[in-house]
């Protein structure tokens, strides 16, 4: 909490300089392009109009859901990441081997 009573936003640092690195062949880059084509807030605004709060409160609580829904799908999927951070590995990339375990520690406070 901050000292005004407010929750303290935590960080979440990814530190890659190539955006290939992350995201090998650029599919969640296009997924987020064609997402473009819709538009999110119309719905957002009836949920917080009947529910009595602020649209960036719903889209922000919303982000939030997904990121942590992230975190659960590893837990019942596969291991992607595992199994990508292992192929870099094998391969001896190191730059995506530190990709990806960035992506995989976003978020950790420890």
């Amino acid at each position: 909490m901050t000292p005004d009573g407010s929750a303290a936003a935590r960080p979440y640092h990814v530190h890659v300089s190539d955006p290939e690195t992350f995201d090998p062949g650029g599919r969640f880059r296009a997924e987020v392009a064609a997402s473009l084509l819709d538009d999110p807030m119309p719905g957002i605004e009836v949920l917080a109009e009947r529910l009595g709060l602020p649209a960036d409160q719903v889209a922000h609580h919303a982000l939030v859901r997904w990121m942590a829904a992230g975190a659960e799908a590893l837990l019942a999927a596969p291991p992607e990441m595992l199994v990508a951070l292992r192929d870099a590995a094998d391969a001896g990339d190191v730059d995506r081997v530190k990709g990806i375990t960035d992506a995989l520690l976003a978020g950790w406070d420890g």
